[in-house]
C-alpha cells in the first residue's frame, strides 16, 4: 500500500533523474561537435589507449558519460517502482 505522499516524492525524484539526464545529454553534444567525434568513439580510442594526452575535456566527457549511464539506471528503476504502485 502506498500513499500519495510516495507518489509524489517518486515522480519528484523521477523529474530530477530526467532534468540531470537531459543536461548530461547537451553537455555531451557539445563535446562531440567541439572534438568531431561521438561519445561512443571516444570511449571506445580511451578503452584501446589510442588517446596518448588526457586532456581536462577529455575527463569530464568520460565522467559525463558514466554518470548518465548511473542516472539512466536510476531512471529506470524509478520508472519500475512508479509502475509497480500502479498496480
Amino acid at each position: 500500500m502506498h500513499t500519495d505522499e510516495y507518489e509524489i516524492s517518486l515522480s519528484r525524484e523521477l523529474s530530477v533523474c530526467k532534468s540531470t539526464i537531459k543536461r548530461i545529454r547537451e553537455f555531451l553534444a557539445i563535446m562531440e561537435r567541439k572534438h568531431h567525434k561521438t561519445t561512443e568513439a571516444l570511449i571506445k580510442e580511451l578503452q584501446n589507449g589510442e588517446i596518448t594526452e588526457i586532456t581536462d575535456d577529455f575527463t569530464a566527457w568520460q565522467n559525463n558519460y558514466e554518470s548518465l549511464k548511473n542516472w539512466e539506471g536510476l531512471q529506470r528503476q524509478y520508472e519500475e517502482m512508479f509502475r509497480a504502485m500502479k498496480i
